[in-house]
């Protein structure tokens, strides 16, 4: 369903709100102009932070959804992202709780899929790299471990260059900060961003299509505040799950796992995360996504399963698969 046949489904009279990490012209930008179908009925609201996506959602009511990178095809886990999730599960205290069950304050509606396609960045046109005794690249560092192979390649061409990764807060910030960087006898400094960060910046492209694995893809998470509209999708649908086990049995996660078995659920990811609270080590909090479907499942029977073995568990949303991630 397009955004503008929600709109009219829901009555929405105002102008939606949706935050992303900025600056304009990063893949989280593109990811929510996708989401939204490109509509100029949404304000699209940069902020500095994945943090910063989430902690205003949670508190400024005049915001409607945030969008998040949760995973790359390539590189994997945005580890800020599900470090986020996961500290909402285990800090949450009183109110937020029904047993082991923790309610999260908000909840995922939505995922976008963005192609991914890194270019080399610099201010003026076609640099000769090889001209310099250090190569400072800026880029936001999930990035890194996407162009490896692109930056080994480089510092083969030029042996005699000091090729510098330095971190920033996302890729197009990546791009601001070369414009601002002073000029340094021998120093030159560039960004890996996407081309429409460039254009944005008034950039030069270098080099196009660095990515290490062509059909390199990120994955977006829409967020909204819990018991807010419900974004309508005859599409199948997929739940997030987050779970702590009884640590000390044996075969406690298994035995989790064999639930969704047992009801015939069909997993289509695990992940886990570092349990970060108290003072035992090496206690994990895992992700799970599962395909729902109302038909054939008791589920009020499955969630109460989990009750019984989880320390804690979470239900982050059931939201409609989208398309691109059958491409």
């Amino acid at each position: 369903m397009s955004f503008q046949r929600l709109t009219r489904v829901f009555g929405w009279g105002k102008m939606v709100k949706a935050l992303y990490l900025g600056p304009p012209g990063t893949y989280s930008h593109q990811a929510a102009l996708q989401q939204f179908d490109y509509s100029n009925e949404v304000e699209y609201i940069p902020t500095s932070s994945i943090p910063e996506c989430i902690q205003k959602l949670e508190t400024d009511k005049s915001i409607d959804y945030s969008v998040i990178p949760l995973e790359n095809s390539t590189n994997g886990q945005v580890v800020f992202s599900y470090d986020l999730l996961r500290d909402r599960m285990v800090h949450e205290e009183g109110l937020n709780r029904q047993g082991n069950r923790v309610i999260p304050t908000l909840e995922v509606v939505g995922e976008q899929y963005v192609s991914i396609a890194h270019c080399l960045i610099a201010t003026e046109p076609k640099p000769a790299l090889g001209d310099f005794s250090r190569v400072q690249i800026y880029s936001h560092p999930q990035v890194w471990g996407q162009v490896s192979s692109y930056l080994q390649q480089l510092q083969s061409k030029f042996p005699n260059t000091t090729f510098e990764k330095i971190d920033s807060s996302s890729t197009s910030e990546a791009v601001r900060r070369i414009l601002n960087c002073e000029s340094k006898r021998g120093i030159i400094d560039v960004a890996i961003a996407g081309e429409v960060a460039a254009k944005l910046n008034k950039c030069s492209v270098v080099d196009t299509g660095i990515n290490d694995v062509k059909g390199n893809t990120t994955r977006f998470l829409i967020l909204q505040r819990r018991n807010h509209r419900q974004i309508v999708s005859q599409s199948p649908k997929v739940s997030l799950m987050t779970f702590t086990t009884k640590q000390d049995d044996p075969g406690s996660l298994v035995d989790v796992l064999t639930i969704l078995k047992t009801h015939g659920v069909n997993m289509c990811s695990i992940n886990s995360r570092p349990y970060n609270r108290g003072k035992q080590k090496w206690q994990y909090v895992f992700f799970i996504e599962y395909y729902y479907q109302n038909e054939g499942h008791d589920w009020d029977v499955f969630y109460q399963e989990l009750e019984n073995l989880c320390s804690e568990w979470c239900l982050w949303g059931i939201f409609p698969r989208n398309a691109n991630y059958y491409a």
